[in-house]
């Protein structure tokens, strides 16, 4: 018999702002089409596998590529969304210039026909447009017999010298053939305490900003039966919450009698049951049933309160319905989350205020989420962009940057203003991680360490400048020790680039441990070294959000506890636009990391410790 053609399946993760784990990574793409290829029998000639999870979450672009490659793939299919595309076609290019012979199949949502600048990708073979499962399955048969032709698979975009895109596919009459991985032991919801469950696909809402419309003609489901047995599964895997996937629940004609459903797989309550949903429609009975299911959060996108808007995003507010439906969730218990988009053809400054003033004012929220609109590929929003007037990022994450009637200036000022009618900040950056395991420099002489190490210091002052492992985790400290940084700039300088040469895509937290204040220019030729000309995700971003700079690269200034009377207000202030800024306490057994007197300002204190109050020499 022959040997089996290893096909390896990754989907990499949304990109950490630090070294905390990463949850809610699950490769349930990738276990669709493992499940549904093994029910056509395509196992007995391909051996399927999916990156483990620690590997996809952990490692760093350089350690990934060795680990992919060691798999030995005959194939490698990775799941593509706005957040990772950039860094999976990275991987891929590198996986090909080591092994020409690895063929690369792409999929998800960043895969559409007016997605070119992914098509083009000189490193795909295969793409898979649409729902993938059957697309896959059936590639695998071409290579397992010739049969079906290349040209004749339906979604399957390929290449042979030329891309050739084939007609669209159809989506499968039902879920059931792939619901659900975790019933076939491919994945198991106990690993990170939480199930994915994809009850239906398609909407019957035609959003222009969503992709579903476009991608769906009807709604598909997963049977009665197959619901259960996934809570089942939930439930005796020690799983604690449960994502349903599905667009809007209440979508559904038989949204009640689907609340019963699910509140029978969860008689105990055991499950924390979170989904998205319109708020019109919701009555009493609907939320009262939603809590006995043991509902959590609700996320409801109200998006905008102008007419026009609604209108021109073909979607359409009842806001008194809308107002009844919150009040409801929020009477049962269940917290809701609204979402308000910036950016919207037709929203003006004043329209946009007034849906933010809407929600605050009659607090019709639990949380909220404000955010630019990102013009995203497959929609109308896409096709209609000229049309419509809306300029926007030809990468991701595709954010609205004008359009005939918001500046971008215009959108970032409303972004601030959000932040303060709500009392809020999106997205804040964590506190420095000062605590992670640190490898002394001293200790990688040799050519390798442990992949996925975590941090790597290195004493610019006493050793000679090493480049640091290659072998790190995707977010990565380098810490780097000097009495004058500035004298070492160029030692330091060298070690960033030659460490982002080979991790382009890395969370970098640069440490700069030293005992006194030192010319801003170790902070500006730093930034300079880290610039890399990838599409960085992380940057892209933050680029659009308020408040101190933020992005992929993080720049952390130690400085001892007692020097803090003698640096001068003005260079703290000047510092805290360059840096986060941590005040270290003398001794060993440093602990915690509290926040000090302005943003970005912190204390690393010893265990008990509390913090006290800053003294600089100079007032504001």
């Amino acid at each position: 018999m022959a040997e089996r053609r290893r096909v390896l399946l990754v989907q990499l993760p949304i990109p950490p702002l630090g070294p905390q784990p990463i949850r809610g990574n699950v490769p349930l793409a990738a276990g669709y089409l493992k499940l549904l290829a093994e029910q056509r029998g395509l196992d007995s000639q391909f051996d399927i596998a999916i990156l483990p999870a620690d590997d996809a979450n952990r490692l760093g672009d350089h350690a990934l590529v060795e680990r992919i490659c060691e798999q030995d793939p005959w194939l490698v299919g990775f799941t593509c969304y706005l957040w990772n595309i950039d860094r999976t076609l990275w991987v891929a290019e590198r996986i090909r210039a080591r092994r020409p012979e690895t063929r690369v199949m792409l999929g998800g949502p960043e895969i559409t026909p007016d997605n070119a600048w992914v098509l083009n990708s000189a490193c795909l073979d295969y793409a898979a447009i649409g729902e993938g499962e059957q697309t896959f399955a059936e590639l695998l048969a071409h290579h397992a017999g010739g049969t079906p032709a290349l040209a004749s698979i339906a979604g399957l975009a390929h290449r042979n010298g030329v891309l050739r895109v084939n007609p669209p596919r159809r989506p499968m009459p039902t879920l059931d053939p792939i619901s659900s991985p975790y019933l076939a032991g491919i994945l198991n919801a106990g690993d990170q305490e939480q199930l994915l469950l994809e009850t239906v696909r398609g909407c019957i809402f035609k959003c222009k900003f969503c992709y579903y419309p476009k991608a769906y003609d009807g709604l598909y489901y997963v049977s009665r039966e197959k619901v259960l047995a996934n809570l089942a599964h939930a439930r005796a895997n020690g799983a604690r919450e449960v994502y349903l996937l599905d667009p809007t629940l209440n979508q559904r004609r038989d949204f009640t009698q689907f609340l019963e459903l699910l509140r029978d797989g969860n008689p105990d309550g055991r499950l924390e049951l979170y989904g998205e949903l319109r708020g019109e429609g919701i009555t009493p009975a609907h939320a009262e049933l939603m809590r006995a299911t043991n509902f959590k959060e609700v996320e409801i996108g109200l998006q905008s309160v102008d007419p026009v808007t609604q209108e021109l995003m073909d979607r359409r507010n009842n806001l008194k319905a809308f107002e009844k439906g919150v009040r409801a969730l929020q009477a049962a218990g269940i917290a809701v989350k609204v979402d308000l988009i910036i950016g919207l053809p037709g929203d003006t400054p004043d329209s946009i205020r007034r849906g933010m003033h809407y929600l605050a004012d009659n607090r019709l929220y639990d949380d909220i989420q404000v955010f630019q609109l990102s013009v995203l590929p497959g929609t109308s929003f896409r096709q209609e962009a000229a049309a419509l007037g809306l300029e926007y990022q030809p990468r991701p994450p595709y954010y609205v940057l004008r359009t005939p009637r918001l500046a971008l200036d215009d959108m970032l000022g409303l972004l601030e203003e959000s932040e303060e009618i709500f009392e809020t900040e999106f997205d804040p950056l964590p506190p420095p991680a000062l605590d992670i395991a640190i490898t002394e420099s001293s200790l990688c002489g040799r050519p390798r360490c442990e992949p996925g190490l975590r941090g790597w210091r290195v004493d610019l002052d006493e050793e000679p400048a090493r480049a640091a492992p290659p072998d790190a985790a995707q977010a990565f400290t380098l810490w780097l020790r000097s009495a004058d940084l500035y004298r070492r700039l160029p030692r330091a300088e060298r070690i960033v680039r030659e460490f982002l040469s080979i991790n382009p895509f890395a969370t970098l937290q640069i440490i700069l441990e030293t005992n006194f204040a030192f010319p801003f220019d170790v902070f500006d030729r730093l930034r300079a070294a880290c610039a890399r000309p990838e599409n960085i995700y992380l940057d892209r971003f933050y680029a659009f959000m308020p408040g101190r700079p933020a992005g992929a690269r993080r720049l952390v200034t130690l400085l001892p506890s007692s020097v803090r009377g003698q640096v001068s207000y003005a260079w703290v202030e000047d510092a805290l636009a360059h840096s986060d800024l941590v005040w270290v306490d003398p001794g060993p057994n440093l602990r915690s990391v509290a926040e000090a007197e302005r943003c970005g300002e912190w204390q690393w204190l010893r265990a008990g410790a509390a913090a006290h109050e800053p003294a600089h020499t100079a007032a504001p």
